[in-house]
């Protein structure tokens, strides 16, 4: 299994951003804030992280993010939308013909890694990592992957993997254990699926007898195409059956003339009973029009009439205490009223008179519109009547109708009743036929169902069998895993070193005996960090069979490390001897391993070990020294 990372590229509106990699070591180096770590933080977020950083350089250049890689020799582009993290990514096929990536790609989701259609689903598939639970919850490459990256804030942490959040770090171990292939934990899921497998074709097997039995007890036990044989068959009768019931009935008709007149009055007195309806509709419409006008005549005369009353009359009151709360109300000057302040106004003869002339015009208006209300509502009574008198008349003529026919049909009642009790008995068969092709479909699709689950059942089997026969034993791989971290450490120049080891208890590392979290010095984690990581590696390297992608992404080795001599009293961790003894061990692993796997790293210097050849990126932060500027090249703030 092997996961292969061929290019990077930042696609922008102007200009695309490309950064190449190689076999064995790639070296990234510069200053700070040259985009460095982005480099390694894109290719994570390429490969399912569900969000990135908010790289302002990058938003104001680039759109998209896109990862050329191989899985397992099979070429790929995954292309991702940067700063839009729900959006699905795309991936695009190698077409080895033409020498360039196809123009179409199919969608994948990131949001749910166990979903079919998500990208951990796909890069699962292409590296032949099998499908599996780990404490209940799917196994994805996203696990997988968080031992091939560590990040700049991760290098040297004391919280490796995030093993002391149990709701984060329960499937560390398991994870372990897959990508050194023991597969302890695979093989009691499989065993759990195949007792699950087990009981599932059992329901199934149940239910296919059930529905045998019951196209057995019902004798619908028949083929498909027969089944649509004796439906056909069927048809054909009861098309033959309709067809004589339609001419009894039509030859049954009654030609008489009257009955022809009597229906042709019936249709017209119905015609003219929904006439009336519609008239009656109208007139009580008009009739509530009516009486709103009517509401508003009465309303302004009420008013008229006040005006009239009020007119000097209630303006002469005086108040000597509020009528509402019985304070003393002080006195206003002439002619202002008691209450409120305002000056009080009289209407002279002539606006008096005009007030009740217009009061009497309005009362005429009142009186007319109550009349022509009534001539209405009679209007409305007798359009009522003349509709009761057209239903009697309609009742009257189907009664006549009515009695003819009985007379006339009651030869053709038997038959009739004989041809559609036919007709029922048919379209009965026809319905149990149907209910039989397509219980006989479900039994088909069941059995199908059965078969797949028992090749499901079977493939399983033979994994397991695979498993045991190729089991490995796993407190051996951590001895093995021990010593390749002591080394490393030796190889490092660690200080004071003694008993490091891997616990094959919580599979994490301790140096001088103690916890790597109870150390003390942040330069001594580092070293820890890379040193665990380094070793898981290359063991899966050497290993027959692993699930390891074989690629291992480092950011800032030489965080905490120092490039000088250590004085008395210094950390004894920032030595010279020490930064260059972790760049010589890089080189040489790389070197050793070159044409199987794939080591980046990150740091702002480096020693003298590293080849010009292994330096994939070089930044200057200024332009100046013939590097670019930074990742993003055109863009210097």
């Amino acid at each position: 299994m092997r996961l292969r990372l061929n290019k990077l590229l930042l696609i922008g509106d102007d200009k695309h951003y490309e950064v190449e990699f190689k076999d064995g070591l790639n070296f990234i180096t510069g200053p700070i804030s040259t985009g460095k770590s982005t480099i390694l933080e894109l290719i994570d977020y390429c490969l399912g992280k569900k969000r990135h950083k908010n790289y302002e350089e990058v938003r104001l250049k680039c759109k998209y993010v896109a990862l050329d890689l191989y899985l397992n020799n099979e070429r790929f582009l995954i292309e991702r939308p940067l700063f839009s993290f729900d959006l699905p990514v795309r991936i695009y096929n190698w077409n080895e013909e033409e020498k360039r990536f196809d123009d179409d790609f199919d969608f994948f989701i990131v949001t749910i890694p166990k979903e079919e259609n998500s990208l951990a689903r796909f890069l699962q598939e292409k590296l032949e990592i099998p499908e599996m639970k780990l404490s209940g919850q799917t196994f994805s490459f996203r696990d997988l992957f968080k031992y091939c990256y560590v990040s700049q804030t991760n290098i040297d942490s004391e919280n490796i993997l995030d093993e002391k959040y149990y709701t984060k770090a329960f499937k560390r171990k398991p994870t372990l254990e897959i990508i050194l292939n023991s597969l302890n934990q695979l093989l009691n899921e499989l065993k759990n699926d195949k007792k699950e497998q087990s009981q599932l074709i059992n329901e199934l097997l149940d239910k296919k007898e059930a529905i045998v039995k019951f196209l057995r007890d019902v004798e619908l036990f028949s083929t498909k195409a027969q089944n649509e044989d004796r439906k056909a068959a069927l048809i054909i009768k009861r098309t033959e059956h309709l067809s004589e019931l339609i001419e009894v009935k039509n030859n049954g008709k009654l030609k008489d003339d009257n009955t022809k007149s009597l229906e042709f009055q019936l249709f017209k007195l119905r015609d003219k009973i929904e006439s009336l309806n519609e008239e009656e509709n109208e007139i009580r419409k008009y009739i509530t029009k009516l009486k709103l006008l009517l509401n508003q005549y009465s309303n302004e005369i009420i008013k008229l009439d006040y005006l009239i009353l009020s007119n000097g009359k209630l303006q002469s009151i005086e108040f000597s205490s509020c009528p509402s709360c019985s304070s003393e109300i002080e006195k206003k000057e002439h002619n202002n009223c008691d209450l409120c302040g305002n000056i009080l106004t009289e209407y002279n003869e002539d606006e008096e008179k005009a007030i009740k002339l217009e009061r009497k015009r309005l009362n005429i208006r009142l009186n007319s519109l109550k009349d022509f209300i009534e001539e209405q509502s009679d209007l409305l009574y007798d359009k009522s009547k003349l509709k009761e008198k057209r239903k009697r008349e309609i009742f009257e003529i189907e009664d006549k109708i009515n009695t003819i026919q009985r007379q006339y049909i009651s030869p053709f009642i038997e038959k009739i009743e004989l041809l559609n009790r036919s007709i029922g008995e048919l379209d009965k068969k026809i319905e149990n036929l149907e209910l039989s092709t397509n219980v006989q479909e479900e039994l088909t699709t069941l059995s199908d169902n059965i078969q797949k689950n028992e090749n499901k059942l079977k493939a399983i089997r033979e994994q397991i069998t695979d498993i045991e026969n190729d089991s490995t034993d796993f407190s051996n791989i951590i001895n093995r895993l021990s010593k390749r971290f002591s080394n490393i450490l030796k190889s490092f120049q660690f200080p004071k070193l003694n008993n490091a080891y891997i616990s094959d208890k919580n599979y994490l590392p301790y140096v001088r005996g103690t916890k790597y979290d109870e150390i003390g010095s942040l330069g001594a984690v580092t070293l820890v960090n890379i040193a665990y990581f380094l070793s898981i590696l290359e063991l899966s390297l050497e290993l027959k069979k692993s699930y390891h992608p074989k690629v291992l992404l480092l950011d800032t080795v030489g965080k905490n490390l120092g490039k000088r001599e250590v004085e008395d009293g210094d950390d004894e961790f920032r030595d010279t001897k020490i930064f260059n003894s972790v760049f010589k061990y890089l080189v040489e692993f790389s070197e050793k391993y070159k044409s199987q796997m794939q080591l980046f790293v990150i740091n702002n210097d480096y020693s003298e070990d590293i080849k010009e050849s292994d330096i994939i990126v070089q930044f200057d932060g200024d332009g100046t020294r013939s590097y670019k500027y930074g990742l993003i090249d055109d863009l210097i703030s």
